[in-house]
């Protein structure tokens, strides 16, 4: 349950970030980093960082590229892009 909630988290995150930045990459880093910031920060938790990071990682970095990717996927190709006229002759 909690790492659904953490995907879910990563994806708006991944959202948002690419919304303003327009850069997959700063999106995809602000969450890694907002999540390690926030893991190693819980020092009553020492003894599950180990964990936490080997299996938190690759949802955040999944769950906020797939943000990034769906605002990509819902705006679509501009209409103002002319197809290629190939030369026939």
């Amino acid at each position: 349950m909690i790492f659904a909630i953490l995907f879910i988290l990563a994806f708006l995150i991944g959202l948002v970030t690419y919304l303003l930045s327009e850069k997959w990459v700063v999106a995809v880093l602000l969450s890694m980093g907002l999540f390690i910031v926030n893991t190693l920060a819980d020092t009553q938790a020492k003894d599950s960082w180990t964990f936490t990071l080997i299996f938190g990682l690759p949802i955040v970095f999944v769950a906020s590229l797939l943000g990034a990717y769906v605002v990509e996927l819902r705006r679509g190709e501009p209409d103002d892009i002319e197809p290629e006229q190939s030369d026939v002759n």
